[in-house]
Protein backbone atom coordinates (compact mmCIF):
# COMPACT_ATOMS: atom_id res chain seq x y z
CA UNK A 1 0.00 0.00 0.00
CA UNK A 2 2.92 2.93 0.95
CA UNK A 3 4.53 1.86 -2.93
CA UNK A 4 1.12 2.39 -4.23
CA UNK A 5 0.52 5.79 -2.23
CA UNK A 6 4.08 6.57 -3.25
CA UNK A 7 3.41 6.38 -6.68
CA UNK A 8 0.22 7.89 -6.78
CA UNK A 9 2.26 11.17 -4.60
CA UNK A 10 5.35 11.41 -7.14
CA UNK A 11 2.13 11.49 -10.04
CA UNK A 12 0.85 14.57 -8.26
CA UNK A 13 3.69 16.01 -7.81
CA UNK A 14 5.08 15.80 -11.48
CA UNK A 15 1.78 16.98 -12.76
CA UNK A 16 2.20 20.11 -10.42
CA UNK A 17 5.89 21.02 -10.89
CA UNK A 18 6.11 20.40 -14.79
CA UNK A 19 6.31 24.00 -16.79
CA UNK A 20 5.36 25.85 -13.18
CA UNK A 21 4.67 29.18 -13.64
CA UNK A 22 7.05 30.35 -10.54
CA UNK A 23 9.37 29.46 -7.62
CA UNK A 24 7.04 29.47 -5.05
CA UNK A 25 4.68 26.11 -7.37
CA UNK A 26 8.06 24.61 -6.87
CA UNK A 27 8.53 25.24 -3.51
CA UNK A 28 5.30 24.25 -2.50
CA UNK A 29 5.68 20.93 -4.00
CA UNK A 30 8.96 20.34 -2.09
CA UNK A 31 7.00 21.09 1.33
CA UNK A 32 4.67 18.54 0.67
CA UNK A 33 7.16 16.45 -0.15
CA UNK A 34 8.63 16.91 2.92
CA UNK A 35 5.31 16.77 4.68
CA UNK A 36 4.80 13.61 3.19
CA UNK A 37 3.75 10.88 6.15
CA UNK A 38 6.01 8.22 5.15
CA UNK A 39 9.40 7.67 3.63
CA UNK A 40 9.84 8.54 0.05
CA UNK A 41 11.44 5.96 -0.73
CA UNK A 42 9.76 2.65 -2.02
CA UNK A 43 10.05 -0.65 -0.41
CA UNK A 44 11.82 -3.20 -2.38
CA UNK A 45 11.77 -6.18 0.42
CA UNK A 46 9.33 -7.91 -1.41
CA UNK A 47 10.98 -7.96 -4.82
CA UNK A 48 14.20 -9.08 -3.12
CA UNK A 49 12.77 -11.98 -1.70
CA UNK A 50 10.82 -12.82 -5.18
CA UNK A 51 14.80 -12.58 -7.06
CA UNK A 52 16.48 -14.46 -4.34
CA UNK A 53 13.39 -17.22 -5.00
CA UNK A 54 13.50 -17.44 -8.48
CA UNK A 55 16.99 -18.18 -8.51
CA UNK A 56 16.94 -20.46 -5.68
CA UNK A 57 14.16 -22.17 -7.19
CA UNK A 58 16.10 -22.37 -10.79
CA UNK A 59 19.58 -23.81 -8.91
CA UNK A 60 17.89 -26.12 -7.25
CA UNK A 61 15.89 -27.42 -10.08
CA UNK A 62 18.98 -27.76 -12.19
CA UNK A 63 20.29 -29.83 -9.23
CA UNK A 64 17.19 -31.84 -9.25
CA UNK A 65 17.43 -32.87 -12.98
CA UNK A 66 20.67 -33.57 -12.75
CA UNK A 67 20.49 -36.36 -9.96
CA UNK A 68 17.76 -37.95 -12.60
CA UNK A 69 20.36 -39.50 -14.73
CA UNK A 70 22.12 -38.73 -18.32
CA UNK A 71 19.41 -40.16 -19.99
CA UNK A 72 16.47 -37.91 -18.65
CA UNK A 73 14.84 -35.40 -21.10
CA UNK A 74 13.62 -32.51 -20.39
CA UNK A 75 9.73 -32.34 -20.74
CA UNK A 76 7.70 -29.17 -21.05
CA UNK A 77 7.03 -28.87 -17.88
CA UNK A 78 10.85 -28.53 -16.75
CA UNK A 79 10.85 -25.74 -19.64
CA UNK A 80 8.15 -23.84 -17.99
CA UNK A 81 9.74 -24.17 -14.79
CA UNK A 82 13.05 -22.16 -15.67
CA UNK A 83 10.65 -19.71 -18.04
CA UNK A 84 8.67 -18.51 -14.54
CA UNK A 85 11.77 -18.34 -12.58
CA UNK A 86 13.51 -16.38 -15.23
CA UNK A 87 10.13 -13.97 -16.17
CA UNK A 88 9.60 -13.92 -11.85
CA UNK A 89 13.52 -12.42 -11.40
CA UNK A 90 13.65 -10.17 -14.49
CA UNK A 91 10.54 -9.07 -13.44
CA UNK A 92 11.37 -7.86 -10.38
CA UNK A 93 14.55 -6.39 -11.69
CA UNK A 94 12.71 -4.14 -14.06
CA UNK A 95 9.90 -2.84 -11.20
CA UNK A 96 12.65 -1.81 -9.07
CA UNK A 97 14.72 0.29 -11.94
CA UNK A 98 11.30 1.24 -12.83
CA UNK A 99 10.72 3.17 -9.56
CA UNK A 100 13.92 4.72 -8.83
CA UNK A 101 14.07 5.70 -12.59
CA UNK A 102 10.53 7.38 -11.44
CA UNK A 103 11.80 8.95 -8.39
CA UNK A 104 15.12 9.97 -10.46
CA UNK A 105 13.08 11.83 -13.16
CA UNK A 106 10.70 13.82 -10.28
CA UNK A 107 14.07 15.15 -8.74
CA UNK A 108 15.50 16.04 -12.32
CA UNK A 109 12.03 18.10 -12.85
CA UNK A 110 12.13 19.88 -9.48
CA UNK A 111 15.92 20.95 -10.37
CA UNK A 112 15.41 21.57 -13.56
CA UNK A 113 12.02 24.00 -12.53
CA UNK A 114 13.74 25.25 -9.82
CA UNK A 115 17.12 26.48 -11.47
CA UNK A 116 14.86 27.60 -14.37
CA UNK A 117 13.21 30.16 -11.87
CA UNK A 118 16.24 31.00 -9.91
CA UNK A 119 17.73 32.16 -13.21
CA UNK A 120 15.10 33.41 -14.92
CA UNK A 121 15.77 31.09 -17.73
CA UNK A 122 14.50 31.24 -21.62
CA UNK A 123 15.54 29.75 -24.86
CA UNK A 124 17.99 31.89 -27.15
CA UNK A 125 16.58 32.42 -30.08
CA UNK A 126 17.82 30.99 -33.17
CA UNK A 127 19.11 34.17 -35.17
CA UNK A 128 21.24 35.17 -32.14
CA UNK A 129 22.72 31.01 -32.22
CA UNK A 130 23.47 31.64 -35.53
CA UNK A 131 24.80 34.64 -35.09
CA UNK A 132 27.61 33.66 -31.99
CA UNK A 133 28.36 30.43 -34.10
CA UNK A 134 30.39 31.95 -36.82
CA UNK A 135 31.46 35.51 -34.30
CA UNK A 136 33.52 33.03 -32.25
CA UNK A 137 36.69 31.57 -32.95
CA UNK A 138 36.63 28.92 -30.56
CA UNK A 139 33.28 27.37 -32.56
CA UNK A 140 35.73 26.85 -35.19
CA UNK A 141 36.51 23.63 -34.00
CA UNK A 142 36.35 20.42 -36.14
CA UNK A 143 37.14 19.81 -39.92
CA UNK A 144 34.14 18.04 -40.54
CA UNK A 145 30.81 20.30 -39.03
CA UNK A 146 30.63 22.68 -36.31
CA UNK A 147 26.86 23.61 -34.77
CA UNK A 148 25.31 24.82 -31.89
CA UNK A 149 22.36 23.13 -30.51
CA UNK A 150 20.94 25.09 -27.90
CA UNK A 151 21.12 27.66 -25.69
CA UNK A 152 19.46 28.97 -22.73
CA UNK A 153 19.20 32.86 -21.27
CA UNK A 154 20.23 33.04 -17.48
CA UNK A 155 20.19 35.95 -15.42
CA UNK A 156 23.87 37.23 -13.82
CA UNK A 157 24.30 39.66 -11.14
CA UNK A 158 27.47 41.32 -12.20
CA UNK A 159 29.16 43.96 -11.24
CA UNK A 160 27.76 46.36 -13.57
CA UNK A 161 24.43 45.26 -12.34
CA UNK A 162 22.17 42.64 -13.60
CA UNK A 163 23.27 40.72 -17.28
CA UNK A 164 22.09 37.83 -18.82
CA UNK A 165 24.66 35.62 -20.21
CA UNK A 166 23.53 32.96 -22.86
CA UNK A 167 24.74 29.51 -21.74
CA UNK A 168 25.30 27.51 -24.94
CA UNK A 169 25.70 24.12 -26.27
CA UNK A 170 28.51 23.24 -28.69
CA UNK A 171 28.62 19.99 -30.87
CA UNK A 172 31.52 19.80 -33.28
CA UNK A 173 33.06 16.90 -35.62
CA UNK A 174 36.30 15.65 -36.66
CA UNK A 175 36.55 13.59 -39.66
CA UNK A 176 39.77 11.22 -40.44
CA UNK A 177 40.71 8.11 -42.37
CA UNK A 178 42.50 4.84 -40.29
CA UNK A 179 43.99 1.89 -41.60
CA UNK A 180 43.62 -1.51 -40.39
CA UNK A 181 44.52 -5.05 -41.05
CA UNK A 182 42.31 -7.51 -42.04
CA UNK A 183 42.29 -11.23 -43.23
CA UNK A 184 42.65 -12.34 -47.08
CA UNK A 185 40.91 -15.51 -47.04
CA UNK A 186 44.15 -17.29 -47.67
CA UNK A 187 46.16 -17.19 -44.40
CA UNK A 188 47.35 -13.68 -45.16
CA UNK A 189 46.35 -9.94 -44.39
CA UNK A 190 45.46 -6.78 -46.55
CA UNK A 191 45.40 -3.29 -45.37
CA UNK A 192 42.15 -1.31 -45.61
CA UNK A 193 41.39 2.46 -44.93
CA UNK A 194 38.18 3.54 -43.16
CA UNK A 195 36.41 7.09 -42.30
CA UNK A 196 36.05 8.00 -38.84
CA UNK A 197 33.89 10.58 -37.56
CA UNK A 198 35.20 11.78 -34.09
CA UNK A 199 32.00 13.57 -32.10
CA UNK A 200 33.08 16.47 -29.08
CA UNK A 201 30.51 18.35 -27.43
CA UNK A 202 31.34 21.57 -25.38
CA UNK A 203 29.33 23.91 -23.30
CA UNK A 204 30.37 27.79 -22.83
CA UNK A 205 28.79 30.78 -21.46
CA UNK A 206 28.37 33.98 -23.94
CA UNK A 207 28.43 37.39 -22.03
CA UNK A 208 27.58 41.16 -23.56
CA UNK A 209 30.55 43.00 -23.42
CA UNK A 210 32.21 43.82 -19.99
CA UNK A 211 35.21 45.96 -20.82
CA UNK A 212 36.75 47.43 -23.83
CA UNK A 213 38.52 44.56 -24.59
CA UNK A 214 37.90 43.28 -28.19
CA UNK A 215 39.85 40.53 -30.43
CA UNK A 216 42.06 38.46 -28.06
CA UNK A 217 41.52 34.44 -27.60
CA UNK A 218 43.02 32.62 -24.80
CA UNK A 219 42.97 28.78 -25.51
CA UNK A 220 44.11 25.85 -23.71
CA UNK A 221 44.62 24.24 -26.72
CA UNK A 222 45.81 25.63 -30.13
CA UNK A 223 42.92 26.80 -31.82
CA UNK A 224 42.79 27.91 -36.10
CA UNK A 225 44.49 31.14 -36.36
CA UNK A 226 42.42 33.70 -36.82
CA UNK A 227 44.27 37.04 -35.72
CA UNK A 228 48.11 37.44 -36.27
CA UNK A 229 49.30 39.06 -33.41
CA UNK A 230 51.26 37.15 -30.04
CA UNK A 231 51.52 38.57 -26.96
CA UNK A 232 52.29 36.43 -23.59
CA UNK A 233 52.48 38.11 -20.01
CA UNK A 234 55.20 37.52 -17.49
CA UNK A 235 53.58 34.13 -16.01
CA UNK A 236 55.29 30.80 -16.61
CA UNK A 237 52.22 28.94 -15.28
CA UNK A 238 50.26 30.97 -18.01
CA UNK A 239 52.55 30.37 -20.74
CA UNK A 240 51.78 26.66 -20.10
CA UNK A 241 48.41 27.06 -20.40
CA UNK A 242 47.17 29.19 -22.97
CA UNK A 243 47.52 29.90 -26.54
CA UNK A 244 47.28 33.40 -26.95
CA UNK A 245 45.80 34.93 -30.21
CA UNK A 246 44.89 39.18 -30.93
CA UNK A 247 45.04 42.02 -33.53
CA UNK A 248 46.81 44.01 -30.84
CA UNK A 249 49.74 43.44 -28.65
CA UNK A 250 48.95 46.36 -27.12
CA UNK A 251 45.82 45.83 -26.30
CA UNK A 252 46.41 42.05 -24.81
CA UNK A 253 48.88 43.88 -22.76
CA UNK A 254 46.23 46.11 -21.07
CA UNK A 255 43.96 43.48 -19.96
CA UNK A 256 46.28 41.18 -18.91
CA UNK A 257 47.38 42.83 -15.68
CA UNK A 258 48.30 40.28 -12.78
CA UNK A 259 45.28 39.88 -11.56
CA UNK A 260 43.31 39.06 -14.43
CA UNK A 261 46.47 36.56 -15.33
CA UNK A 262 46.04 35.38 -11.94
CA UNK A 263 42.23 34.73 -12.39
CA UNK A 264 43.01 32.87 -15.92
CA UNK A 265 45.30 30.61 -14.08
CA UNK A 266 42.94 29.87 -11.88
CA UNK A 267 40.27 28.96 -13.77
CA UNK A 268 42.19 27.01 -16.10
CA UNK A 269 42.67 24.66 -13.36
CA UNK A 270 38.99 24.25 -12.74
CA UNK A 271 37.69 23.94 -15.98
CA UNK A 272 38.93 21.24 -19.05
CA UNK A 273 40.23 22.57 -22.10
CA UNK A 274 39.33 26.07 -21.32
CA UNK A 275 38.67 28.85 -23.52
CA UNK A 276 38.50 32.82 -23.06
CA UNK A 277 37.65 34.76 -25.80
CA UNK A 278 36.56 38.10 -26.61
CA UNK A 279 35.06 38.84 -30.66
CA UNK A 280 35.17 41.85 -32.18
CA UNK A 281 32.56 43.56 -30.77
CA UNK A 282 33.61 42.66 -27.30
CA UNK A 283 31.45 40.05 -25.88
CA UNK A 284 33.11 37.57 -24.47
CA UNK A 285 33.15 33.67 -24.44
CA UNK A 286 34.06 31.39 -22.50
CA UNK A 287 33.88 27.52 -23.56
CA UNK A 288 35.20 24.41 -21.96
CA UNK A 289 34.28 20.44 -21.91
CA UNK A 290 31.58 20.43 -18.65
CA UNK A 291 28.65 19.17 -20.24
CA UNK A 292 26.14 19.40 -17.40
CA UNK A 293 26.61 22.79 -16.62
CA UNK A 294 22.63 23.52 -16.61
CA UNK A 295 21.88 19.98 -15.12
CA UNK A 296 24.44 19.51 -12.33
CA UNK A 297 24.63 16.35 -10.31
CA UNK A 298 23.10 16.80 -7.20
CA UNK A 299 24.51 15.38 -3.49
CA UNK A 300 20.57 14.64 -2.57
CA UNK A 301 17.09 13.78 -4.51
CA UNK A 302 13.49 13.89 -4.01
CA UNK A 303 13.97 11.14 -1.54
CA UNK A 304 15.41 13.54 1.38
CA UNK A 305 13.29 16.27 0.46
CA UNK A 306 14.22 18.65 3.39
CA UNK A 307 17.98 18.62 2.08
CA UNK A 308 17.17 18.90 -1.00
CA UNK A 309 15.08 21.70 -1.16
CA UNK A 310 18.31 23.02 0.86
CA UNK A 311 20.98 22.22 -1.76
CA UNK A 312 18.51 23.50 -4.46
CA UNK A 313 17.57 26.96 -2.93
CA UNK A 314 20.97 27.62 -1.99
CA UNK A 315 21.43 29.45 -5.01
CA UNK A 316 25.37 27.89 -5.64
CA UNK A 317 23.08 24.85 -7.42
CA UNK A 318 25.22 25.62 -10.91
CA UNK A 319 28.77 25.61 -9.47
CA UNK A 320 30.42 25.62 -12.82
CA UNK A 321 28.22 28.72 -13.80
CA UNK A 322 28.68 30.16 -10.73
CA UNK A 323 32.77 29.45 -11.25
CA UNK A 324 32.45 31.38 -14.05
CA UNK A 325 30.57 34.38 -13.09
CA UNK A 326 32.96 34.85 -10.05
CA UNK A 327 35.74 35.22 -13.34
CA UNK A 328 33.73 37.26 -14.99
CA UNK A 329 32.99 39.78 -12.08
CA UNK A 330 36.75 39.74 -11.43
CA UNK A 331 37.78 41.10 -15.16
CA UNK A 332 35.60 43.67 -14.11
CA UNK A 333 36.94 44.59 -11.13
CA UNK A 334 40.32 44.76 -12.08
CA UNK A 335 40.04 45.57 -16.17
CA UNK A 336 42.23 48.88 -16.86
CA UNK A 337 39.35 49.33 -19.74
CA UNK A 338 36.00 49.45 -17.78
CA UNK A 339 33.05 49.45 -20.02
CA UNK A 340 31.45 52.80 -18.17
Amino acid sequence: MNNKRLTQFIKKLQAKVSNSKSIEVVTECLDKAIAYPHQLKYRHTPLYLGMIAAIVTSIGYWFYLDTQGQFYRYANSDLLIFALCLLTLFSCIFTVFQRQKRLAMLSNLIRDETLKHLYNMTDCGTTFLNHVEHKFVDFNRGNYSQNIEWGKEIDFNSELGLMRASVVYHHYVNKRTETYQESDGKGGSRTRTRTVYDHYYRQGVIFPAVNQTSHLVMSNTRLPKHWQQHFMPASREFEKKFYLQTDSEFNAAKFLEPAVVVACEQLANKLDDLTIEFAYDGSMLINQKNTNLLNPPMDYDISSPEKFKQELLNETSLFTVNRIFGFVNQIIKHSASPLH
